[in-house]
C-alpha cells in the first residue's frame, strides 16, 4: 500500500505535521478562539468574542509579518488542523525568537500532538532559520503546558510574580528557554543534509 503523501507538510513528524495556514481554515481558527477551554492560558482571551472578520484580519497580519514563522498543525492521520504554532518576534540579527503553541481540537488533548509539534518547530527554528535562543512564557497555573516544555527541552530561566490574570486570579509568568546547542534535530537536518547537533 502506497504511503499517504501530506502535500501540505513542510515539517513532518510521526503524529503531526506543520504546515501554512490556510484562509479557507479562518473558521476553525475562529471557533479555536472562542473555545474558553482552549483559549484560557492565551493573552488572546481578553479579546473573545472573535469575529470571522477579526481572524481574517489575524490572518492578513501575520500573513504579512516578516517576524513571525506560524505554522497549522495538521493530524498525520487524516490531514485535519488541530492547533497552531509559531515563532514571533524573530530577531534574526541576534538569532532569536518567542515560540507559542495552541492545540485547539480539545478531542486530541493528551495524545502528544503538543510535545511532537513543538519539536518540529524548534527543528524549523534552529535548523532552517538558523535561530540560537527560543524562549516562551507561560502562565505558571498551567502544568500541563509546563509537562510539554519540560519534554521538549525547554529549561526555567524565571518568574515574573503575579504579572497575569485569568479572569479575577492572579498568577505567575514563567519564562523558558533553549540554546541551539542544546537540541538535536529529529528531522531537517537529515532530510537537509545537514549535522543533527548545532554547536
Amino acid at each position: 500500500m502506497e504511503e499517504h503523501v501530506h502535500l501540505q507538510a513542510i515539517v513532518p513528524g510521526k503524529l503531526v505535521y506543520l504546515g501554512p495556514i490556510r484562509r479557507d481554515l479562518v473558521p476553525t481558527y475562529q471557533r479555536w478562539m472562542n473555545d474558553l477551554e482552549v483559549s484560557q492560558t492565551l493573552t488572546a482571551h481578553w479579546r473573545v468574542p472573535f469575529t470571522v472578520e477579526d481572524e481574517l484580519e489575524w490572518f492578513e497580519q501575520v500573513r504579512r509579518d516578516s517576524t513571525r514563522r506560524i505554522f497549522t498543525i495538521y493530524e498525520r492521520l487524516d490531514d485535519r488542523p488541530v492547533g497552531n504554532a509559531e515563532l514571533f518576534g524573530i530577531d534574526f540579527a541576534v538569532g532569536s525568537a518567542e515560540i507559542g503553541i495552541v492545540i485547539g481540537e480539545r478531542s486530541v488533548w493528551g495524545r502528544g500532538y503538543a510535545t511532537e509539534a513543538l519539536t518540529l518547530l524548534l527543528d524549523f527554528g534552529f535548523t532552517v532559520l538558523g535561530l540560537h535562543h527560543i524562549w516562551l512564557r507561560y502562565y505558571a497555573s498551567n502544568q500541563r503546558a509546563r509537562a510539554v516544555y519540560d519534554r521538549v527541552g525547554f529549561r526555567e530561566v524565571g518568574r515574573l510574580r503575579q504579572a497575569t490574570r485569568i479572569g479575577p486570579y492572579r498568577d505567575d509568568v514563567e519564562l523558558m528557554d533553549i540554546l541551539a546547542s542544546e537540541f538535536q534535530s529529529p528531522v531537517l537536518a537529515a532530510k537537509l543534509h545537514l549535522p543533527s547537533h548545532h554547536g
